[in-house]
């Protein structure tokens, strides 16, 4: 959650005065360490915890309303920071930080921020969490971290907490700090120690930083005229670039550079090019680059950078002198302005105006859609909990359609003429389905293109708007579907010419004759070609990963799965060269719900192929692609429906293929970590290992730690797919790694980053506190700075290197595989 930070100026003594009001308060007195306070009657314990990257001045919590409050936290340094105090029993909230004299920041008054003390216990509401998002604004939110808050307990005030029970508050429960305390015995404090070093390995035929090198090409873009093709480069660390090659001379030219990646490049015109770099909040830093030619004929180009960050709404390409525009004002409302970019002087001299935005009379919005001539029609705008569509209608915005996260409708464009919105709908359909939606009936009454147990995934536009076609899987393959018999005729030859490939048309140039394709396979790194309609011709512009262009990959064959009960279910089998029977690691996918697999080149995948290793890789029940009813049938199936559809891959592999059912191992990240435990409490005896790279292992805690859970919208959603904690605990606790530790008698390995969000690291301390209280303590890697996923190269070597060293101590080595990868 959001909030702009105020100044109190005038108002700087009443603030003092309350500072000095709640510290002075008997109701709610801090606890040294060390020390035993006699509570009073009505009295309990409350730990506060807050966790800044930077550090803070105070932190306040009001009791029951009260305009001075009870009481907070001062002097906190950057990281997490814990007081214990005795308070009043009652209801609390979180109010106000304050970073310097002078400059604060108010909570929200939502539930997420407001608990209950109960007399004669220890409450923990969770940790605050503070990240500032730019200079004014700061994003704040809760987050479950009990077992981390029992530690510094015991660390601090070991006898308060033998003597009190702890209970955490928030929107739903956590049954596992009392469940911690009936097993915890005298286990170390030192939390370090929960996780030992995972082995090293031994030589790797496919190094490491070689096969995990990013990518070189990143984006392709085309202008218009079909001449120029300007690429988003990634030279290493913090060297980003943007070369422009002339299409017909052969010839790159080096046009922007950036220590930040950029976002999007988008041709204004023939010679505009629009690039984008992200910013906090959903701003970009926009660059205008001019493209010409000097005396001698020879490209060079001037930059035009706007004076303040934006988002581009539209390039206008009938008027290359001018951009639509939308950024903020002063008090944080958006405003759209027509922004002329004709040079750096008329950029500068422009004033961003309240008064003077296009977007008048609108509240809210957060979206703009503009017709064929670059005119505001259709807005999208927060409403309550989600989002609306607003159409103009003589002079007035006026609502035309709710939006819902139940893929009712998701607009995808507006037509040229702004009469109909394209978009998905899954709505009283089998599949997401290409449709018309009407403004003016307020009514989808066309579809465009449907094919059953298939979703769409991606639709093709031609240069006035108008769909010439769609994209979707099929059994890990991309198809393109063409509506037009030349567009089809020319995907036909496409295929001929990459048989067994994966071709993807990146972009095309206005008349349709020119193309980016982007081809791979799963053995084949992908490359960028360009494609000349009019001749038939294909040239090879440049591999997007050139360190792998000269190595071998293993192969991948497609598994049809029939399920006991009927349901067809896709795998993929990547089995790499060699005489004897080869060791398997089942490497399940996130998600689950709305996530696939496919068979695109995979550097994880080849990575553990490079060690020797056959690959089975999984669409269960959930998966995305294969229609509503599949994705629905994994709903509430975690930890039972989808790995039964696991289960029946693998005894599909096993049946029809050379593998070795006594050398097998899980890994999976997310829920495919979540999905790997899983195995290892069901079938204790079948797997020799089990990595969980940000992996769940409590699914009642995925309610209280995690950002999915901080809005009602997806609150409703998580309830539905994966269960309510309110009514579904005992099951959820069934199918909990964590809760069922005592089972898990396979290695297992567990790989975490601190500042992951989605799925936090509390989930990972659990783990492998309650495996090293059972006997069985796991290996692992904890980052500092790494979230959901990572950032740095270096750390995702380090992991994938760990990995290798725990599957060949636990599969044991092969040789074979050495000569596949290496360079022909």
């Amino acid at each position: 959650m959001e909030r702009p930070m105020w100044r109190r100026g005038a108002a700087m003594l009443v603030f003092l005065l309350g500072l000095t009001a709640f510290a002075a308060q008997a109701s709610m007195r801090e606890v040294e360490p060390g020390s035993t306070p006699a509570l009073k009657a009505g009295e309990g314990l409350l730990v506060m915890a807050v966790d800044t990257p930077v550090p803070v001045y105070s932190v306040r919590m009001n009791r029951d309303g009260k305009l001075f409050g009870s009481g907070g936290m001062r002097q906190l340094k950057a990281g997490r920071s814990f007081r214990l105090y005795a308070v009043a029993a009652g209801a609390y909230g979180w109010r106000e930080l304050q970073m310097i004299y002078g400059y604060s920041y108010r909570l929200a008054d939502d539930e997420d921020f407001r608990f209950k003390v109960e007399p004669g216990r220890i409450t923990y509401p969770g940790d605050l969490l503070f990240r500032p998002t730019s200079v004014w604004r700061a994003e704040f939110a809760m987050a479950n971290r009990a077992l981390a808050a029992i530690d510094w307990l015991r660390k601090e005030h070991a006898a308060i907490y033998a003597a009190y029970p702890l209970e955490f508050t928030g929107r739903y429960p956590d049954p596992f700090p009392a469940f911690y305390r009936t097993v915890q015995g005298s286990a170390s404090l030192d939390a370090t120690a929960d996780l030992a070093q995972p082995p090293a390995p031994s030589a790797l035929p496919l190094p490491v930083a070689t096969l995990f090198k990013r990518d070189r090409i990143l984006e392709a873009s085309i202008n218009p005229a079909g001449t120029l093709l300007a690429l988003h480069v990634h030279e290493g660390k913090d060297d980003w670039g943007v070369d422009l090659v002339d299409l017909k001379a052969g010839k790159v030219l080096r046009l922007a550079k950036s220590a930040l990646a950029f976002d999007r490049m988008e041709w204004a015109s023939d010679d505009l090019l629009l690039l984008t770099i992200d910013k906090p909040r959903g701003l970009q830093m926009v660059t205008v680059v001019r493209v010409d030619r000097d005396d001698a004929g020879d490209r060079r180009y001037t930059q035009i950078k706007l004076p303040r960050d934006g988002v581009i709404v539209d390039p206008l390409p009938a008027d290359p002198a001018h951009i639509l525009f939308a950024s903020y004002s002063n008090q944080g409302e958006p405003m759209v302005h027509r922004l002329p970019i004709g040079s750096q002087q008329s950029v500068d001299a422009f004033r961003f105006i309240y008064r003077d935005r296009v977007n008048q009379g609108l509240k809210d919005d957060v979206g703009w859609f503009t017709d064929g001539f670059g005119r505001l029609r259709l807005v999208m705008a927060r409403k309550d909990d989600g989002y609306v569509l607003l159409r103009k209608e003589e002079g007035e915005y006026r609502q035309v359609l709710a939006l819902t996260e139940d893929m009712d409708f998701d607009p995808v464009a507006l037509s040229h003429d702004a009469a109909v919105v394209y978009g998905f709908t899954e709505k009283d359909r089998g599949q997401r389905e290409l449709v018309e939606y009407d403004l003016a009936k307020k009514a989808v009454t066309r579809t465009l293109f449907t094919r059953p147990g298939h979703d769409v995934r991606r639709v093709l536009f031609d240069a006035r708007r108008v769909p010439i076609g769609v994209q979707y899987y099929e059994s890990g393959r991309i198809v393109s579907h063409y509506f037009q018999s030349d567009d089809a005729h020319m995907e036909g030859l496409l295929q001929k010419a990459f048989p067994g490939r994966l071709v993807q048309v990146l972009d095309r140039n206005r008349d349709g004759r020119h193309a980016v394709l982007s081809v791979d396979g799963p053995d084949h790194p992908p490359q960028l070609f360009h494609l000349d309609a009019a001749i038939g011709q294909v040239s090879l512009i440049d591999d997007f990963a050139p360190s792998l262009a000269e190595l071998r990959f293993a192969p991948a064959e497609v598994l049809q799965v029939k399920h006991a009960d009927g349901t067809r279910i896709d795998a993929f089998l990547t089995l790499p060269a060699g005489p004897d029977k080869r060791p398997l690691v089942v490497m399940p996918h996130g998600g689950p719900i709305g996530v696939a697999d496919s068979l695109h080149f995979d550097r994880d995948v080849q990575f553990i192929a490079s060690l020797g290793y056959a690959v089975l890789q999984v669409n269960f029940r959930g998966s995305e692609g294969y229609g509503k009813a599949f994705r629905e049938g994994g709903y509430r199936g975690h930890g039972t429906v989808i790995e039964d559809d696991i289960d029946a891959a693998l005894q599909h592999a096993l049946a029809r293929y050379p593998l070795d059912p006594s050398r097998m191992c899980m890994v999976g990240a997310s829920y495919g970590g979540y999905s790997s435990l899983v195995a290892a409490v069901r079938w204790p005896d079948r797997f020799r290992c089990a990595v969980s790279i940000s992996g769940v292992s409590d699914r009642v805690l995925f309610f209280t730690a995690s950002d999915s859970a901080r809005r009602a919208k997806t609150r409703e959603h998580m309830e539905k797919t994966i269960g309510n904690p309110h009514t579904d605990l005992a099951r959820m606790q069934e199918t909990s790694p964590l809760y069922q530790y005592a089972r898990i008698r396979t290695p297992v390995m567990l790989v975490h980053g601190l500042e992951d969000e989605r799925v936090d690291y509390e989930h990972s301390r659990r783990l492998a506190r309650m495996l090293r209280l059972g006997g069985h303590p796991a290996v692992g890697l904890v980052f500092e700075k790494e979230g959901h996923g990572f950032d740095s190269q270096e750390n995702e070597e380090k992991s994938w290197t760990a990995v290798a060293g725990f599957l060949q101590k636990h599969l044991g080595a092969t040789d074979a595989p050495a000569k596949a990868a290496a360079a022909p």
